[in-house]
């Protein structure tokens, strides 16, 4: 899959400069970007933490060619999550550009109708990326069967303990009837504790699968990482990011034995 621009995208119109920010953290880079150019300056995305529309362009084109939406919007109001804020109400794209990533947020929030389309119009990739989240909860026999009709990878959303037995029946039902390639996304950080994200995260290898540790960020971040939750202490949550972030790595040692160091992510990018 083509790769993702990980930042801000810019692109110029005549004398407009158009900026799409993916995070609040990225606004003064953004800012500077504004300043530096001599014209009209339009900033949106999801960094803005404002509903943002860019007429004539599809701004996901510039951090991925190889994304879409299909849907935008989610209804289930999450506090941790910003789209209910930036996208409004839930809402199906009749005419999607297909694509081979897909990054609604709901995926399974959506029509029956419209999922059949939609899976309908992906049969001509290779390989489809649910990039998002899916929701267990609402992850039926019906749905599984229907993305068995493509060389798929799909992820889950492990956002808090609770939720356990719907992701677990989830899992089970996508390695049965879809496919085995499944990723899990696991919030920390949040209304949890170090030892409540330990217990998600080891129980979803348990399952089989190398969870990918999500920190929580809070909405209006001005800086990434910044925001410690009361139950942790900022090594803590950088320990146990580093550790299951890097599991390919760090696999033959208990986290209990682990010893987290700032020098560690140098050395992990030189391999």
């Amino acid at each position: 899959m083509h790769t993702w621009r990980k930042g801000i995208a810019s692109w110029k119109c005549g004398e407009t400069l158009y900026i799409s920010v993916p995070f609040t953290w990225l606004m003064s880079e953004a800012e500077k970007l504004a300043n530096a150019h001599k014209g009209k300056v339009l900033i949106g995305g999801p960094g803005t933490m404002k509903p943002t529309e860019c007429p004539g362009f599809e701004p996901l084109l510039f951090h991925n060619p190889s994304a879409t939406f299909t849907s935008r919007g989610c209804p289930n109001g999450c506090q941790f999550c910003a789209v209910p804020k930036l996208e409004g109400e839930f809402r199906e794209i009749s005419d999607f550009r297909p694509a081979p990533i897909i990054c609604d947020n709901n995926f399974t929030a959506a029509s029956r109708k419209h999922q059949e389309r939609v899976v309908d119009k992906l049969k001509v990739f290779p390989v489809v990326d649910f990039n998002q989240g899916l929701e267990s909860g609402r992850f039926t026999p019906e749905l599984a069967d229907l993305l068995g009709n493509l060389k798929c990878k799909v992820r889950f959303a492990f956002d808090h303990v609770n939720f356990e037995s719907k992701v677990k029946a989830a899992i089970d039902l996508c390695r049965q009837r879809t496919t085995k390639d499944i990723g899990i996304y696991v919030l920390i950080g949040f209304n949890d504790t170090p030892e409540d994200a330990r217990y998600r995260l080891e129980l979803v290898r348990s399952w089989g699968i190398d969870p990918n540790p999500m920190r929580f960020q809070s909405l209006d971040a001005i800086k990434k990482n910044d925001y410690v939750s009361p139950n942790w202490s900022d090594v803590e949550l950088k320990r146990m990011m580093e550790y299951y972030s890097n599991l390919r790595f760090f696999r033959p040692i208990p986290y209990k034995d682990y010893e987290y160091r700032e020098d560690d992510r140098k050395q992990i990018a030189l391999f």
